[in-house]
């Protein structure tokens, strides 16, 4: 056998343990997904009963209205929007519960999964987060599939603005189940991962855009992740401008010749901004996730 000959065999043995590499790598994902699809079916059903149940008390309250002669809105948009009210936290909890565990829950009941020889964390971490957030995006579209199903009875017609709000919807809903991911890879229990993140998300967030909203500050807070939650409605009619001016009284008169001071209060970032702004925090907080993941079975070991 020659030279280049041996160099020829070196060369396809080492694409055919490449391939094989591979193979294995997506073969184990594979499973790691089947089997993650398999242990959060509960969860995905429990979603799925909170979204339509929600669904149904706004449909209701609706049908209340209509039956007591309020009009239904001319423009489609105005109904479907009716439905969106509550939707930033429904997208909140629902991240909350596919990913609160995703990662403490291996510390916490001591599953076993980290140490297992044949399967790295990468792959491992890669399959729950498909599996997962592939369960969430479903309970999401469904929601919006009601909403759907109930404007097309209501208006025999169906805005597409309607399915560009749902784009939105998964890409801010992948954003907030990083961050819940985040937060399982620093907190101890389950419970507590999700109990922080909640409390984040839906009063610490909130809190620091009141505190620049009243300290007179005009910028717009693109530094806080749930503001992008805006252009989930906002897509199918932006508004112009992108914010509410707030008047409120400075002075003692309180029969309307008082001084006021204005607020600006910010509702949507602009598409760009939405699209820069969502995928940057979803990078940081997958990029932190993953390294403290790595960080924190290095030391149990």
């Amino acid at each position: 056998m020659t030279l280049e000959s041996e160099q020829i065999e070196t060369e396809m043995m080492l694409i055919e343990k490449q391939k094989a590499g591979l193979r294995r790598d997506f073969t184990q994902i594979g499973t790691t997904i089947t089997f993650e699809l398999k242990k959060s079916l509960k969860t995905f059903i429990l979603m799925l009963l909170v979204f339509l149940g929600i669904f149904v008390i706004f449909l209701l309250v609706q049908e209340l209205q209509y039956a007591q002669d309020v009009p239904l809105p001319e423009d489609p948009i105005d109904y479907i929007s009716s439905y969106m009210s509550m939707f930033g936290f429904m997208i909140i909890l629902s991240a909350a519960g596919f990913a609160g565990s995703i990662i403490a829950e291996d510390f916490h009941r001591h599953t076993g999964n980290l140490i297992f020889p044949k399967i790295s964390k990468t792959r491992l971490l890669i399959g729950r987060v498909i599996s997962r957030y592939a369960l969430n995006a479903i309970s999401v579209c469904f929601y919006y599939i009601l909403v759907a199903a109930i404007t097309f009875i209501k208006y025999e017609e169906i805005p597409l603005v309607l399915w560009g709000s749902m784009g939105w919807a998964l890409l801010y809903t992948f954003m907030i189940f990083s961050f819940v991911t985040l937060m399982s890879s620093i907190m101890k229990s389950t419970a507590i991962s999700i109990i922080v993140s909640i409390l984040f998300m839906l009063i610490v967030f909130n809190m620091i855009s009141m505190i620049l909203r009243f300290a007179g500050l005009e910028i717009e807070p693109l530094f806080i992740p749930t503001y992008y939650e805006g252009i989930i409605t906002a897509s199918m009619a932006m508004p112009d401008p992108r914010y509410t001016e707030i008047r409120m009284p400075t002075g003692p008169d309180h029969q309307g010749d008082g001084e006021f001071a204005t607020f600006l209060q910010w509702i949507t970032p602009t598409v760009t901004a939405a699209l820069i702004g969502i995928l940057l925090f979803t990078t940081i907080f997958l990029g932190l996730a993953y390294f403290l993941y790595r960080r924190r079975q290095s030391k149990s070991e």
